[in-house]
Formats: structure tokens, C-alpha cells, sequence
């Protein structure tokens, strides 16, 4: 094991990668005013019966402490591996060694006619700008998802006492529904899938054959992804602003209770897709073909679910909105919703074309699942 520690490989590996850890910590903590928001978080755990507070900070803190001490037994596993970090570095150390030799007539002539293009001298290798991409994907994605994660673990905890508190005090029915279960419900589904997706974020093993093969190199695939996420979202919904409710309330109490049992259902089905990926979870990356859970039925189950529990818990808006005879505000909230499953369309459609890029199989799998959201339908 120490051999395999103290050699240049390792140290390449690790310390590019504890530099590039430090860097996003630098603009989380200093430099981003919306992580840096989302930093000043804390949970108090009095329901516990503990006097003791706990910031997200300092949890984030210590989970890099954590991630810092993996690493070293997982290089020392893995000592043929080259860490994503360093093969970016590797790739920018080249383009200087090539920017210090004289331009051949070649090049010259090339960027003569194509004035457009960086000069080849400048352009990173392929493997580099991949690397590139995935350090920013799991810059912007991983404290995301860890944060949403830490989030759901304190909703859903504090939904649960909630629930046994309305039990013993004879809360029941709607009530007791409305209150707590569905919530301690809906969290527990989303912690799972935010759980999924931060290891997967985090974690690329080759025992788990979830390394990343490739990121999706364009600008638009990237475009109408980051469109769904904070804080890019909010410019998003300026123009398609927002008409579903998680919890849609309903005045009848039999429509009310299915509406949002099927909101649970549809979601659990978008939780079951996360599943499905296990640690290949992760947005925009090609890592291996999975077919099994609810990919055996249609291609991208996740969104299908997700888009359906929104127009369930849009419809107390629409019925709002055709009630009051304002036609213009009527169509203006269903245009809205085509809009927000518009994205996913197309987040659906860009993904495809990335993933057939690669011989990975994707070809195969779409004959063998023609549906992409729902079956003999579309």
C-alpha cells in the first residue's frame, strides 16, 4: 500500500483533485451569492430533545473532510486511474508546451481561413475538454443535490413527528393527510432521489461500472437542462412562471385524496427511476445502458412521472383561472405547463442524441423500448 501511495500517479491524482475541491469550495463559500445562501441553512434538533444546532456549512465542511480521506484508499485501489482533474490539468500543461513552439505555415494557413476557430495550438485534447466537462458538471450539480438531500432529511423528520404527534393526539383522515403523512411520504421520496443522485455525482468506482464515459458537449443539450435548476430556473420561470402546486387542495375531499395519492404515485415512479440508475445517476453524462425497473417500459420514466404529477397539481390553478371567465390568464397557465414539459421534451430528445453518439448499445435499446414517455403513445 505504500508504494502505491507515494509515487507520482497518486499524488497527481490526489492533489489535482483535492486543488479542484478546494476551487469549488472557494466560489461556493466566497464567491456565489446563491450557494453562499444556501451555505447559512441549520437545523435544531429540540424536537429530539438535544440542545444543539447544526449549519450546512459545517456539515459541507466535514463531508469534504470525509471525501479527502476516501480518496486516498480508493488512488491506492485504483492506481492505474486518472482523475478527472488531473487529465484536465494534464490537457492545459499541453496547450502551453504548444503555445511556447512556433505556429507552423499549416496552422497558420488553417486559422487564416477559419478565423473563427481557436488556433489548434489552443484547442485541448479531447479527453481534456471531457474532463473539463465533467468537473463542471459535478461542480454545479453535486453541493446542489447534497444540499437538496440534507433538506428532504430535515422535512421529512420533522413530517414524521408530526405524524405520530397528530396519531397520539387522535388526529386521523384528511386531517391527519393533509398535515403529515403526505408530506412525510413526499419527502421520503425525494430524499431518495436526491441521495442517488449525489452519490452518483460523487462517486465514480469501476466495481460499480458507473464511470463517466462522456459529457454531453453542447451548448444546448447543457442550455435546456440547466433551465430546470437554481438558480437558472428563476429565469426560466419568468417567462413560463410557475402553476403547480405540490399538494394541490381540492374542496371535496374524495377528489382531494386521490388527487394527491396519484401525486405520490407518479412521483414514487420518478423515485423508482432513480433507482433503477442507481450510481449511474447523474444528469447530461453517457455511463452505461440501464433497461431494468421502469426503463423497460419507457425510456425516460422519470420525466414522464414528474410531468404528470405537475399537471395533477395544476389543475386547482386551471380551475381557478376558467372559473373566474379570464380567458387570457386561463390560457396563459396551460401555456405555461406545455412550456415547462416542452423543456423536458427536449431534455429528453438532447439526451438521445448524445447517448447515440457512443456505441454504447443506446440504439438497440430504442428498438427494444420504443415509447419514450408513454407506452403506445408517445
Amino acid at each position: 500500500m505504500p508504494a502505491r501511495i507515494f509515487n507520482r500517479r497518486f499524488a497527481g491524482n490526489y492533489l489535482s483533485t483535492l486543488g479542484f475541491i478546494a476551487l469549488a469550495y472557494w466560489v461556493i463559500s466566497d464567491v456565489s451569492g446563491f450557494h453562499r445562501d444556501a451555505l447559512q441553512g441549520q437545523w435544531q434538533f429540540g424536537m429530539f430533545d438535544l440542545d444543539a444546532v447544526l449549519t450546512v456549512h459545517t456539515l459541507f465542511l466535514a463531508l469534504i473532510a470525509l471525501y479527502a480521506l476516501v480518496l486516498i484508499p480508493f488512488y491506492a485501489r485504483y492506481p492505474w486511474l486518472h482523475s478527472k482533474a488531473f487529465v484536465f490539468l494534464q490537457g492545459l500543461w499541453f496547450v502551453v508546451l504548444r503555445l511556447r513552439r512556433p505556429e507552423s505555415r499549416a496552422h497558420a494557413a488553417r486559422r487564416a481561413r477559419q478565423p473563427w476557430q481557436l488556433p489548434l495550438r489552443m484547442a485541448l485534447s479531447p479527453a481534456a475538454r471531457q474532463a473539463s466537462l465533467a468537473l463542471l458538471l459535478k461542480f454545479f450539480f453535486a453541493p446542489l443535490m447534497i444540499n437538496w438531500c440534507l433538506n428532504h432529511v430535515a422535512d421529512m423528520a420533522g413530517a414524521v413527528v408530526q405524524l405520530i404527534d397528530g396519531a397520539q393526539e387522535g388526529q386521523a383522515g384528511r386531517a391527519l393527510f393533509d398535515a403529515s403523512l403526505f408530506w412525510a411520504l413526499f419527502q421520503c421520496i425525494l430524499f431518495v432521489d436526491t441521495l442517488l443522485f449525489t452519490l452518483g455525482y460523487i462517486v465514480e468506482v469501476p466495481a460499480l461500472r458507473n464511470r463517466i464515459r462522456s459529457v454531453d458537449p453542447t451548448f444546448f443539450g447543457w442550455f435546456v437542462c440547466l433551465a430546470c435548476y437554481p438558480p437558472f430556473n428563476d429565469f426560466t420561470g419568468r417567462f413560463l412562471q410557475w402553476q403547480s402546486s405540490d399538494f394541490p387542495y381540492f374542496e371535496n375531499s374524495y377528489l382531494h385524496v386521490a388527487a394527491n395519492v396519484t401525486v405520490l404515485v407518479a412521483m414514487a415512479i420518478y423515485s423508482w427511476a432513480s433507482i433503477a440508475l442507481g450510481f449511474k445517476a447523474s444528469n447530461l453524462t453517457n455511463r452505461g445502458i440501464v433497461s431494468r425497473g421502469p426503463y423497460s417500459v419507457v425510456r425516460h420514466p422519470a420525466y414522464a412521472a414528474k410531468n404528470f404529477a405537475w399537471w395533477i397539481g395544476a389543475m386547482p390553478a386551471f380551475m381557478v383561472w376558467f372559473a373566474s371567465g379570464d380567458a387570457r390568464a386561463a390560457l396563459y397557465s396551460v401555456f405555461a405547463m406545455c412550456g415547462w414539459t416542452a423543456i423536458y421534451v427536449l431534455r429528453a430528445l438532447t439526451e438521445e442524441r448524445h447517448l447515440l453518439m457512443a456505441d454504447n448499445g443506446y440504439a438497440e435499446y430504442m428498438r427494444r423500448v420504443r415509447w419514450r414517455f408513454i407506452p403506445g403513445v408517445v
